[in-house]
C-alpha cells in the first residue's frame, strides 16, 4: 500500500465549490487510474483554510506512473482557482524585454508514504465512507520503532476500536516518525476530547520510547506524564468533504 498526502492553502469559504469541483474532475479520473484505491477530500476543523487530498494506492509504481503520466498537475491545475494566492513576487523579462513582477503560483505540498506497520491488509475489506479522519504524527527514538510498533497493535489499535464511530486505520511509517490515520463515521463527536483518541491517551501508552527531549518536556508540564503539546504529537482533525473507495 502507497499513501499521498496532498495539502493545499485554500479560501476556505469555497470549500463546498471546490468540493464539487473535487468529485467531478479528481475522483473521476482516479476511478479508472490504475492502482488507486481510495480518495477524498478533508478539510481541517481547525484551520478551514487547509485542504489535503487524501489517495491510497496498491504500489508505489501506480503512483508514479499517475505523477508521471502528468494527470497529477492537471488535476492540481483544475483545482488552482480555489488556492490562497501566495504573497510572493518574482521579477521577469516580458516578452517586450522589460521587467515585470508577476506573482508566484502557490503550489500544494506532497507527502508520500511507502510503508504501511498496519490496516494494509484490511484496507480493501474498510470501503466505509469517512465522515472524519484524523492523523496522529509523533516520533519515536530511533531504535525503538519496533517496540512502538509492538505497543501500538497490543495497546493503541484496541483503544481505538473502543470509541464510538471508529472505522478503521492505517498505519505509515518515514524513517522514526509515524502517522496513525484514522477513519470515523458520521456518530463520531469529533469537537469533543473523548469522542475521538485523544493526545494524552497515546502518549501514557508510549511516553518511555519518545526522544528524550520530548519526554523531558513533557516531564516538566505534568508530574504524571500524561500531557503532550502539539510539538510532541501532532493531531489533526479532518472533515471529509467527498470521499469515494474504487474497485481495482
Amino acid at each position: 500500500m502507497f499513501l499521498r498526502m496532498v495539502t493545499h492553502a485554500i479560501r476556505s469559504n469555497e470549500a463546498e465549490h471546490m468540493a464539487e469541483l473535487y468529485h467531478r474532475t479528481v475522483i473521476t479520473a482516479l476511478r479508472t487510474t490504475p492502482g488507486c484505491v481510495f480518495a477524498a477530500l478533508l478539510q481541517n476543523t481547525a484551520n478551514a483554510q487547509e485542504c489535503i487530498s487524501l489517495t491510497i494506492w496498491n504500489t508505489p509504481k501506480d503512483s508514479f506512473d499517475y505523477e508521471e503520466s502528468g494527470l497529477f498537475q492537471q488535476l492540481v491545475n483544475a483545482l488552482r482557482p480555489f488556492f490562497v494566492e501566495s504573497n510572493e513576487w518574482k521579477l521577469e523579462l516580458s516578452e517586450d524585454l522589460s521587467l515585470e513582477y508577476t506573482p508566484i503560483q502557490s503550489e500544494p505540498t506532497v507527502e508520500r508514504y511507502n510503508e504501511s506497520d498496519e490496516g494494509a491488509k484490511d484496507i480493501a475489506a474498510m470501503k466505509a465512507i469517512p465522515f472524519a479522519v484524523q492523523i496522529l504524527t509523533l516520533s519515536v527514538q530511533e531504535e525503538k520503532t519496533q517496540e512502538f510498533r509492538t505497543i501500538f497493535s497490543s495497546e493503541i489499535h484496541p483503544k481505538f476500536k473502543t470509541h464510538k464511530g471508529f472505522i478503521d486505520l492505517i498505519l505509515v511509517r518515514q524513517n522514526r516518525e509515524f502517522h496513525i490515520i484514522s477513519f470515523w463515521d458520521e456518530t463520531v463527536d469529533i469537537q469533543s476530547a473523548s469522542g475521538i483518541h485523544s493526545i494524552n491517551d497515546l502518549l501514557k501508552s508510549i511516553y518511555s520510547i519518545l526522544p528524550s527531549f520530548i519526554r523531558w518536556k513533557v516531564s516538566h508540564r505534568s508530574t504524571s506524564h500524561t500531557s503532550a503539546s502539539s510539538e510532541d504529537i501532532k493531531a489533526t482533525v479532518h472533515r471529509s468533504l467527498v470521499a469515494e473507495w474504487f474497485t481495482q
